[in-house]
């Protein structure tokens, strides 16, 4: 799930979209009536979808949280006065009624200053999924390049990364200039030689400006960041400042949003 680092910008209580569901550590945005989940960028730099995110969901007025085994706590929307009516709800910060007894999301808001950590997983669609461990099959004396087990996506020169789990470049990365699922390139050679059987991982990001998709789970949109999306056509443009590549099915990005998701009207 997403979670803030630094930099928020408050938080508040929000009401939430009829029939929307939203789970703490979601990204979301204003719909209608109420708040409800980011949807996939359409898009470069969601230059189609223009939508403006709000923030982060980190809790909601349930008395007693509803957990979704998958995706953890959750509250829905609802409209009609029965729905309301039975709700067994807590408090807010004040800004509703005590009597209005509407579903209500807390959430923290971000800018673009907000440093945000978010786990990425191989599918847009299916929670915890393992990023591939690429094992090395044809090595390099240049430390410019390795052969190996396809990648989970399909890189975009320059602005992706590999990452050495084991052998003499452990610990070290660098930014591949490739476009190919299963032959590495970098420009800058990794230190040592690789060597057959030496193991790697690849994000479609790198440190500073990079390009990022969310999953497009149905009724879970916005809770991780699809490490199978190609950083080519549909994207948010994200400022990454460190990357955390150590453990599999761990990798964690930390990052900001560029400005422009901030603002409806875009150049």
């Amino acid at each position: 799930m997403f979670r803030v680092i630094s930099g928020s910008r408050g938080v508040g209580w929000r009401p939430i979209d009829s029939g929307v569901t939203l789970y703490n550590g979601q990204l979301c945005k204003e719909i209608t009536t109420g708040f409800g989940p980011l949807a996939v960028a359409s898009g470069a730099g969601d230059g189609s979808g223009l939508q403006v995110i709000q923030g982060i969901v980190i809790a909601n007025n349930d008395k007693v949280s509803q957990i979704n085994a998958t995706y953890g706590t959750y509250i829905s929307g609802v409209t009609s006065q029965a729905s309301q009516n039975a709700r067994d709800y807590r408090g807010n910060d004040g800004n509703f009624p005590v009597g209005d007894q509407k579903p209500l999301v807390q959430v923290e808001f971000i800018g673009p200053e907000t440093l945000i950590a978010a786990p990425v997983f191989a599918s847009g669609t299916v929670i915890n999924t393992a990023l591939a461990t690429l094992t090395v099959t044809t090595g390099s004396t240049t430390g410019l390049g390795f052969t190996s087990n396809a990648a989970d996506f399909t890189p975009v020169a320059n602005i992706c990364t590999s990452y050495c789990r084991s052998g003499a470049n452990m610990g070290v990365s660098e930014i591949s200039s490739d476009t190919s699922t299963t032959v590495e390139t970098n420009t800058i050679g990794f230190p040592n030689d690789i060597a057959i059987s030496d193991t790697f991982v690849r994000v479609p990001y790198k440190i500073g400006q990079s390009y990022a998709q969310i999953n497009s789970t149905s009724g879970a949109l916005g809770l991780w960041l699809d490490g199978t999306a190609s950083p080519a056509t549909d994207y948010y443009i994200i400022n990454v400042e460190r990357m955390d590549l150590q453990i599999s099915g761990e990798e964690t990005i930390y990052f900001r949003f560029a400005p422009c998701h901030f603002d409806a009207v875009r150049a």
